[in-house]
């Protein structure tokens, strides 16, 4: 009797659940949020696509990828891809010069000619660029606009 009881009380809550989430949820919950810059490098071809994206329930999946196609794809062996919250940049000349978390960079494989990425080592330097990136004459590009 007693695991009679146990199974209509799981059917009830399942029953419950999947009706809840059905009719009430939020559509925007499981919504992608992108944010998007391009890298004017003075010439169309060599123009470098950087782009930052939210995504989960939570909201907890970030990612800023920094490519040289406009693709919403990310190709890990080509892309330069940051599983950060914000990173910093600098656009030279010849060059673009990237900040961000040591622990949050991943390289391609095929590094991007013009890029060079400084990895940010302590929480000390980190939240230093977050306070003073613009003293530094940087850019930012973050998940959250």
């Amino acid at each position: 009797m007693k695991n009679i009881v146990k199974m209509l009380l799981f059917l009830i809550i399942v029953v419950a659940g999947s009706v809840w989430y059905l009719l009430w949820r939020k559509e925007g919950v499981l919504e992608t949020k992108d944010n998007a810059a391009l890298i004017d490098l003075g010439d169309k071809n060599r123009s470098l696509f950087i782009r930052a994206k939210v995504w989960g329930v939570a909201g907890n999946n970030v990612e800023i990828v920094l490519s040289k196609s406009n693709s919403k794809l990310t190709d890990k062996a080509e892309d330069y891809v940051f599983f950060t919250s914000e990173i910093f940049y600098k656009v030279g000349k010849d060059t673009v010069i990237l900040y961000a978390p040591e622990s949050s960079i991943s390289e391609p494989d095929a590094k991007i000619q013009p890029v060079r990425v400084n990895n940010l080592k302590t929480a000390d330097e980190i939240r230093d660029y977050k306070i003073n990136y613009k003293k530094y004459g940087l850019e930012r590009i973050s998940v959250y606009r």
